[in-house]
């Protein structure tokens, strides 16, 4: 039995209950194929501490406790020690971009471990603190990662054309799959009842975090234009983050109808909130995969995004979602508008939960992820 690890290296805080942690989804699904997985994230609680999960207990999470450094990196003092006391056969870690990578590349490198490289990232930060953490990051760490890697695994097409640029080679495309487990024990609820919205209202929906990379005012500002002309829709945001108050207060100042704000729903919850909705808006200008557009779509919620990078694998525009190529909020309400009319989001909804179903779960995913792990271990065995 191979046992490996999956870590993640970045500092972002994730939630178990309300978000789809990917590598735990994989991790699961790798276990039913027979290996031992151990996943390691930043931990909730300030503590390192460890659960046990999947089939027969085989994967192992580890919650670390770690120091946030500025640019999303995050230093975890007790990941050698629990990487000393296990044999793993490979070891793969997130981001070229993350100081933990570089030092994971390097440990493997020391303990004859094979190391994956798995890259979501995109592009460069576009932030100006991060740009120069980023130009630092380069110039004194790149190298080293790239000495250490011989292997990538590119959640993206786009990631690829990213490492290809950052002069990496050896990079396959797996894209990452939805987990399906936290939408179980779905706890049933009637939203429009819960919220007030009429039968006859067309529900615009967001889910996700509040901030500046996911345009929130630009969706109000879509939204409003839509209301102009279709008075029987409204928008459910749901959602907590840095610009929650600045939306709050954006919809006051210009009186926008028929907005209703959620902090916050465990996934569990969101199904029938999903099933409800005519239409998920999602006018994200970065996206590295998008699980919530996997979760809408799964749900028949049809999508309507920007052309980042996770969006255009996964999105067959016009077929099973829609890709815009702007940030004009007239020309996004006159898409909106016209599927709206034409009623045809069902249908796009139907065939977007038939594309998840077959291409984009955990099972059919993880056993891409299985098959190019054995070739990566058994290949360097022979050798």
């Amino acid at each position: 039995m191979y046992h490996i690890a999956l870590i993640r290296s970045a500092s972002s805080a994730v939630s178990k209950s309300g978000y789809n942690i990917q590598e735990i989804g994989m991790a699961k699904e790798l276990a039913k194929l027979g290996m031992q997985v151990d996943v390691f994230l930043i931990s909730d609680r300030n503590e390192t501490y460890s659960e046990k999960t999947g089939v027969e207990d085989r994967v192992t999470v580890y919650w670390l406790k770690g120091i946030k450094i500025p640019g999303q990196q995050g230093y975890y003092r007790d990941l050698n020690k629990i990487l000393d006391n296990n044999h793993y056969d490979l070891i793969q870690a997130l981001d070229d971009s993350q100081i933990t990578t570089v030092l994971t590349s390097l440990y493997c490198k020391k303990k004859g471990i094979k190391f994956v490289l798995w890259q979501g990232m995109y592009e460069n930060y576009p932030e100006k603190y991060k740009r120069m953490i980023q130009y630092l990051f380069d110039w004194s760490l790149l190298k080293i990662l790239r000495k250490n890697t011989k292997y990538c695994i590119a959640k993206t097409t786009s990631a690829k054309k990213y490492l290809e640029m950052k002069k990496f080679s050896n990079i396959s495309v797996i894209p990452v799959g939805l987990e399906l487990g936290n939408f179980s024990n779905n706890r049933k609820i009637d939203y429009r009842k819960k919220i007030g919205i009429p039968n006859n209202q067309n529900i615009l929906l967001y889910v996700g975090k509040v901030e500046e990379r996911r345009k929130p005012i630009f969706c109000m500002d879509v939204y409003q234009k839509v209301k102009e002309k279709c008075d029987d829709c409204c928008i459910v945001y749901v959602g907590k983050g840095p610009m929650l108050e600045t939306v709050h207060n954006y919809v006051k100042e210009k009186n926008i109808k028929d907005v209703h704000f959620i902090d916050r729903i465990a996934q569990n919850e969101l199904p029938d909130l999903y099933n409800e909705s005519s239409l998920f808006i999602l006018p994200t200008r970065y996206e590295i995969f998008g699980m919530v557009l996997m979760e809408a779509m799964y749900f028949e919620s049809p999508v309507i995004t920007y052309k980042a990078a996770g969006p255009i694998d996964v999105v067959e525009n016009e077929i099973d979602g829609i890709i815009m190529d702007n940030f004009e909020a007239d020309k996004w309400a006159e898409k909106i508008l016209y599927h709206l009319k034409n009623n045809d989001c069902k249908k796009m909804g139907i065939k977007g939960k038939e594309k998840i179903m077959k291409k984009y779960l955990w099972p059919y995913i993880a056993k891409k992820n299985y098959k190019k792990f054995v070739e990566i271990i058994e290949n360097e065995m022979e050798k």
